[in-house]
């Protein structure tokens, strides 16, 4: 629970909220505590604990209030919202803001906003198939989607924060914290993809961890890896340009517009046997 600021209630509407009521980290639902249990649960992002048959293949992802200050209409540019009561619409994709009266002249199709080469659309995953694979339809728009993998641990479990920023910006079936099963269920359900990127989030053994799964898999010619250094030891990211460390979630966007247009760098990975040889006896 927690947020900023007074902000209507999304179950009872126009009662406002108090800083430490409890909302969604994702969409920002915010409810009374005595009214969260009556809230309808009206996320449309696919969560890694929803993957099975009830794959979201809506993409109306509109929610309505709980706008920030000075919010702008999409449509005809005024202002709109209101921080006391619910008002007025915001799509949980593009970030889109528009007056309940405009929300129709939007358009139907939401275009999914300035990154949209990172999104997977929902309506891209139909199903999950018997061994365990999306049966997934790549639109023109998501020629090669991003998998996050966060470290929630690193930087002295600053990674949280990005875990949560990025299921905001991306579709949260893209994020994976690797504290929680690590990276092989997110490789096996994006292998049926042609081409995809990997962000890790994390310091160099998750880097390494991610590889050596890359490596069981057989995915090298699919997939382009890069990295967001968090906490210490960022040696490899240092190596491959990506920083010694970057421990400000505010800059997210930023970061997916540097990945979106990073070069490829051939990385060369090999492994040292050591062993011991038996002692010989001295001669007699």
């Amino acid at each position: 629970c927690g947020g900023v600021g007074d902000q209507g209630c999304a179950s009872c509407g126009d009662r406002p909220c108090s800083s430490f009521a409890p909302h969604c980290t994702v969409c920002k639902f915010k409810a009374h505590k005595r009214c969260a249990v009556r809230a309808t649960n009206n996320c449309k992002w696919t969560t890694l604990a929803s993957i099975g048959t009830e794959i979201i293949e809506d993409e109306d992802g509109w929610l309505e209030g709980n706008l920030p200050v000075s919010a702008r209409c999409a449509v005809c540019d005024r202002t709109c919202g209101s921080v006391r009561r619910l008002q007025d619409w915001r799509c949980l994709w593009c970030k889109a803001i528009v007056h309940s009266a405009c929300k129709e002249l939007f358009g139907k199709r939401c275009p999914l906003g300035q990154y949209k080469v990172s999104i997977i659309p929902p309506t891209a995953l139909n199903s999950i198939d018997s061994d365990g694979f999306w049966k997934a339809t790549c639109p023109s728009t998501c020629s090669s989607p991003l998998l996050a993998f966060v470290n929630s641990k690193s930087g002295d479990n600053q990674g949280v924060k990005f875990l949560r920023k990025f299921k905001q910006f991306l579709n949260p079936a893209q994020v994976f914290d690797l504290m929680n099963g690590g990276p092989h269920l997110g490789l096996r359900l994006f292998q049926k993809f042609s081409t995809f990127r990997i962000l890790v989030c994390g310091g160099d053994g998750s880097v390494g961890w991610v590889l050596s799964e890359i490596d069981a898999l057989g995915l090298h010619k699919q997939c382009q890896l890069g990295v967001l250094p968090l906490g210490t030891g960022n040696d490899l990211a240092r190596v491959l340009g990506w920083g010694s460390l970057c421990d400000d979630d505010t800059q997210l966007l930023q970061i997916l517009e540097k990945l979106e247009r990073a070069t490829t760098k051939m990385l060369d990975r090999w492994s040292v046997l050591t062993y011991e040889a038996p002692k010989q006896s001295p001669p007699a």
